[in-house]
C-alpha cells in the first residue's frame, strides 16, 4: 500500500504546521485523513492530553491500546476507568503468543534474555495488523522525552513508510505536566509514584531525583525504544 503522502508531502506539512498548536495539527490531519487517522496510545500523560484535544474535535474518535499481557494492574484498571468514567473508546489489540510460547521460543523471563524480541511479539507484532489499513496515525510523541525522539517532525514518514503525526512534538514535560494540572486531565496512577513513564511491569522501575523520564524504562538494558516507533534517519 503506497504512503498516503509523499516524502516530500510530509515535509512540507510539517513545515506548515510547526507551531501551530494541537488543534490546529489534530484539524488539519482529520480533514486531510478522516476514518483513516489513528491514534494509539499506552495511557502516558501526553497521551491523556492529545486524547483531550481529540475528543473535543471529535468526541467519537476510537483510539488504540496494546495489552503486553505483563502491564501493571493500575494501568489496566486505568484504561477501563477511562472508558466508564471519561467515556472514552478504545480498540484492544493483544499479542497472539502466549507466555508458554514466548518461553518456548526465547527462553524462560523472555524480557531478560531478548527483550526486542520479546517486545516484537507482544507490541510490534499486535501494532502490525492494524497499522496499514489506516492512512495516518497520531503520536503524542515529545522531542523533549529522549533522543531518538528529539529529531521528529509534526508530521513524517517513519521507519516503515507509515505517516505519523507528532501534533505535541514541540511540548516540554514542564508544560504538559501544567496543562495536565489546569485541565484535570486524567493520568496514570503511577506516575504519582515516580513513573513518569510506564511500561511492562518486568521492563519499568520508578526514577530517581533528576533523572531522565524514560530512565526507568528497560533500566541498565541497551534498549531505548519498544520498536513501536521507528524513525526515519535525516541526512547528516
Amino acid at each position: 500500500m503506497e504512503p498516503a503522502l509523499s516524502a516530500q508531502e510530509a515535509e512540507e506539512a510539517s513545515r506548515a504546521l510547526e507551531g501551530k498548536g494541537v488543534e490546529a495539527i489534530l484539524a488539519w490531519a482529520l480533514g486531510k485523513f478522516g476514518d483513516g487517522l489513528g491514534f494509539m496510545t499506552a495511557l502516558g500523560y501526553s497521551g491523556m492530553i492529545l486524547h483531550h484535544f481529540l475528543k473535543k474535535l471529535k468526541p467519537d474518535f476510537e483510539s488504540h491500546f496494546i495489552d503486553t499481557g505483563f502491564h501493571f494492574p493500575e494501568t489496566l484498571e486505568f484504561l477501563e476507568r477511562l472508558k466508564t468514567e471519561h467515556g472514552m473508546r478504545f480498540v484492544v489489540h493483544k499479542s497472539r503468543a502466549s507466555l508458554d510460547q514466548l518461553q518456548e521460543w526465547i527462553g524462560p523471563e523472555p524480557w531478560k534474555i531478548n527483550p526486542d524480541l520479546c517486545c516484537h511479539y507482544n507490541k510490534v507484532a499486535p501494532l502490525l495488523r492494524v497499522i496499514h489499513p489506516k492512512k495516518a496515525w497520531l503520536s503524542a510523541l515529545r522531542r523533549d522525552q529522549s533522543q531518538s525522539r528529539s529529531g521528529i517532525d509534526i508530521v513524517e514518514l517513519d521507519g516503515r513508510g507509515v505517516v505519523k503525526v507528532y501534533p505535541m512534538a514541540d511540548w516540554t514535560f514542564e508544560r504538559s505536566w501544567a496543562f495536565v494540572r489546569e485541565q484535570k486531565i486524567p493520568y496514570h496512577p503511577l506516575h504519582d509514584r515516580n513513573y513518569p513513564s510506564v511500561g511492562c511491569t518486568h521492563c519499568t522501575l520508578p526514577v530517581k531525583p533528576g533523572e531522565h523520564e524514560r530512565a526507568g524504562r528497560w533500566n541498565s538494558m541497551p534498549k531505548l525504544e519498544c520498536g513501536i516507533h521507528v524513525h526515519q534517519k535525516k541526512p547528516e
